[in-house]
């Protein structure tokens, strides 16, 4: 049966977590909110007679484990499911390259109609997922979006990131995704995207290696080419998040900025091909990538402690902006103008998250935001 789904897994010293992502891929006959519990504990005491697997739905579904030259014995997690089902798990090994070259090289390795990224610490709802599967194969789309939801572990709670659209059933083009941005936004992510595999293909694109913060790349630059993008409410991704050890935390997002650096300028590389955007492509790319730089900007001069170094760090880069995309500087002055003042005036990283992003979602309801924040 041709395969409807393809699911990259990275994978670098995630032997702990392994197993529960990959267990949540087994589609059981009867399906339920019980049905993931009960694959994890099996699978982890190696019980697979114990899972009442549907393989109808598994023979739709392809899982591709990219060892990217982990030291730990994540494959080994990997080989028991690849020794049960044989026809759905696989595994891909590579000298290490970063996430983004596990991607492009998963990607090479996809037969499934569609294909989606999840990272080896975070899982899918299973139910979500077997109905996801079924609508698929009724669909001919570039792109997908799709709800998913948050698990913080330090809290042992889950928090929705949520799409609203008002027709789930149809396609929607650019310029649809431009007019609702508040509301499908968070789907607008990694976590969020699915892509036609021969759509993703046609494009002939490869994400930066040997970095991280690629993840923002892969969700802005094939998504500004998609003419046709189906969007579902269901949350599939499980998105864990509160280890401080994740790249997601301030202290390793400073270390890391050098890295979303060179993103920065490679999704800048993108600007070349305007013309081959579909209507919309061209103002998505921008508010997507004027999104990335802010982060640029909150790294460097409100997560770094060291508010000098991040100020001369942001001179530097806004140097360069300016000489490789006059576009992209002139769209993003005024909020670098706000971090600037943010950065002068020692505003915490946690102030900002919390009191002023409160802030500013009472402005986007005023209809003030873009005064003070956009341009």
């Amino acid at each position: 049966m041709s395969k409807i789904l393809s699911i990259i897994i990275p994978t670098y010293n995630a032997e702990k977590f392994l197993n529960k992502g990959l267990s949540s891929f087994l589609i059981c006959r009867n399906t339920d909110e019980t049905t993931a519990y009960h694959n994890y504990v099996s699978a982890k005491d190696d019980r697979f007679e114990e899972i009442d697997v549907d393989m109808n739905m598994l023979d739709k579904l392809e899982i591709i484990v990219v060892n990217d030259g982990t030291p730990d014995n994540s494959v080994s997690v990997a080989q028991r499911f690849v020794n049960w089902y044989p026809g759905t798990f696989k595994i891909i090994n590579k000298e290490n390259g970063g996430h983004g070259s596990a991607i492009n090289i998963g990607v090479e390795h996809v037969s499934g109609k569609y294909f989606k990224v999840v990272d080896a610490d975070d899982w899918a709802d299973t139910l979500a997922l077997k109905h996801l599967i079924n609508s698929l194969e009724h669909t001919e789309a570039d792109a997908i979006i799709q709800s998913f939801r948050y698990y913080d572990i330090s809290k042992n709670e889950y928090r929705p990131a949520d799409i609203k659209v008002p027709d789930f059933n149809r396609e929607y083009g650019l310029n649809d995704v431009l007019n609702m941005w508040d509301d499908v936004y968070d789907g607008l992510s990694f976590h969020g995207v699915l892509y036609n595999t021969a759509f993703y293909k046609s494009l002939n694109y490869s994400l930066a290696e040997h970095v991280f913060y690629e993840d923002q790349e892969y969700a802005t630059v094939p998504f500004s080419f998609a003419e046709t993008i189906r969007f579902v409410e269901e949350e599939l991704y499980v998105y864990r998040v509160g280890d401080v050890n994740q790249s997601v935390s301030a202290a390793s997002q400073v270390k890391r900025l050098p890295d979303l650096d060179k993103v920065i300028f490679k999704v800048l590389e993108a600007e070349k091909s305007f013309d081959k955007m579909p209507a919309g492509g061209k103002e998505h790319f921008i508010r997507k990538t004027s999104g990335i730089i802010t982060s640029y900007y909150q790294i460097a001069l409100i997560k770094n402690t060291d508010r000098k170094n991040g100020r001369s760090i942001v001179e530097a880069f806004n140097s360069r902006l300016a000489k490789e995309s006059a576009l992209m500087y002139d769209t993003v002055q005024r909020k670098y103008k706000v971090f600037m003042i943010f950065n002068k005036f020692h505003m915490s990283n946690k102030f900002y998250e919390n009191q002023f992003s409160k802030i500013l979602e009472f402005l986007k309801k005023t209809g003030d935001v873009e005064k003070l924040y956009r341009k």
